[in-house]
């Protein structure tokens, strides 16, 4: 993975290329983050700039967008300006919004990721199907949250599961043989996390997503959803067209106790082989052991140094290495420490695309958590 940081007009640009044998490009994962607080229409509009000059700097022709994740600071503000923008694009792609509120303070960041080799993209609603020369479709189901929005969070999230179910129905998939990774979000994480955990689990063991079978790659944490009333939204990420000896889930027990062990369903990381490439999805990882504590209580430049430790243990594990890296996006429970923890990852990896937000962990006790993804070719 060859990483660059590009400096555009009035933003920071990070760039991370996955490229063949032959040095051409297969995937390009990118963040962009504005130098300077501005309004959010000239805020989205240096954002475009920035990524229109690294498209042509790159050779990356714009219908090879894959996803589009934008962090605001004020989704509910924000949300008509952000479709207005999806709106000027000339391709469709999966598009997330999360309110994460950039650090430091801007109102908007941008995560991207072009694919090479899509061939075709249709659209049913909240799902993006992404069709490519290897026969494999990715599909994405994009904010989903209960249309009521009247309950609790775990009657909510039961309801927004069922919604993915349906959703994906329509092109034969399942939850439990083809979703890879979800993103739950809550804007009231520290109230309302356990709800989640319970709806999920109950829903898991109806469909034998168990310790004895797998899980699935996640993130839960704090992020407000663009609704008032809504107190859980989630994003979802399947494949089709691949057989289930592609997909390994990756653990790494001296470091990270399974999720089960304090009651919650999660893989720690899954990889999966698509076509020449071989990629990683790890989960929201924060500092752990391998019993389930937190460590070092208090002390976010240690949680960081422990944070990163585990990423790095579950590379390894899923035959990865730190150069590997494609991506991170970085959680803080108190934007105040990114002074403290963005030269530590700095030194870590070097110009990786990163972006970092404002948005409390699933356990208070934890200050920072990261997820990351990784991917390398696997052919001569």
């Amino acid at each position: 993975m060859k990483w660059e940081s590009i400096k555009t007009e009035g933003a920071t640009t990070n760039v991370s290329m996955l490229e063949d044998r032959k040095e051409t490009w297969m995937q390009c994962t990118y963040t962009i983050t504005p130098d300077a607080p501005q309004p959010i229409d000239q805020q989205l509009a240096t954002i475009e700039k920035a990524e229109a000059a690294l498209f042509t700097q790159l050779g990356i022709p714009p219908e090879s967008i894959l996803f589009r994740r934008f962090f605001s600071s004020d989704l509910i503000n924000h949300r008509e300006a952000l479709l207005d923008f999806k709106q000027r694009q000339p391709s469709d792609f999966f598009y997330s919004l999360t309110e994460q509120p950039p650090v430091p303070a801007k109102k908007l960041a941008l995560l991207g990721l072009c694919l090479a080799n899509i061939t075709n993209k249709t659209r049913d609603a909240e799902l993006l199907c992404c069709e490519t020369t290897s026969g494999i479709q990715h599909l994405f189901v994009e904010h989903l949250i209960d249309p009521d929005a009247q309950d609790d969070a775990a009657h909510q999230t039961e309801r927004i599961f069922n919604r993915l179910r349906q959703t994906l129905s329509a092109y034969d998939a399942t939850i439990e043989n083809h979703v890879l990774r979800t993103w739950i979000y809550a804007p009231h994480v520290d109230a309302d996390y356990p709800g989640i955990v319970k709806a999920r689990r109950e829903l898991f063991d109806q469909i034998n997503l168990t310790k004895d079978t797998h899980y699935i790659a996640s993130t839960g944490i704090q992020g407000g959803t663009g609704h008032p009333f809504a107190r859980v939204s989630m994003d979802a990420y399947a494949v089709a067209g691949i057989d289930e000896t592609s997909i390994r889930y990756i653990h790494a027990p001296a470091y990270l106790s399974p999720t089960h062990h304090y009651g919650v369903t999660f893989e720690r990381a899954t990889a999966i082989k698509m076509g020449i490439t071989d990629f990683l999805f790890i989960s929201g990882t924060a500092s752990i052991d391998h019993e389930g504590n937190v460590v070092h209580v208090g002390d976010v430049v240690n949680q960081t140094h422990r944070t990163l430790t585990n990423i790095s243990a579950l590379l390894a594990a899923g035959g990865f290495q730190p150069e590997d890296l494609s991506s991170f996006i970085v959680y803080l429970r108190d934007a105040a420490d990114y002074t403290f923890v963005k030269p530590i990852i700095d030194a870590y990896a070097p110009g990786l695309p990163a972006v970092y937000v404002h948005a409390p962990v699933c356990r208070p006790q934890w200050l920072i958590e990261i997820e990351a993804t990784a991917g390398t070719c696997i052919t001569n």
